[in-house]
């Protein structure tokens, strides 16, 4: 049998992410559905922008590049 293991403090893929700022507002690249901004706590461990609806997450790189490639069509 494998023995289970955790981390204590988690483990942040990418702990660097951009964090908007207070106040910002954005709508889903993929539903348009207004995006929620994640509290930037030691505890969480994703990406910046939340989708309800969509049940996604995205860093302000992954909106960034989605808007540059509306823009070049």
């Amino acid at each position: 049998m494998q023995e289970h293991h955790t981390f204590e403090n988690g483990l942040k893929y990418r702990p660097n992410y951009k964090w908007p700022e207070s106040g910002t507002e954005r709508d889903c690249p993929r539903c348009n559905e207004y995006l929620e901004i994640i509290e930037n706590v030691k505890t969480y461990f994703g990406k910046p922008w939340w989708c309800a609806p969509c049940q996604w997450q995205f860093s302000e790189e992954d909106l960034d590049k989605i808007e540059t490639k509306s823009k070049a069509k």
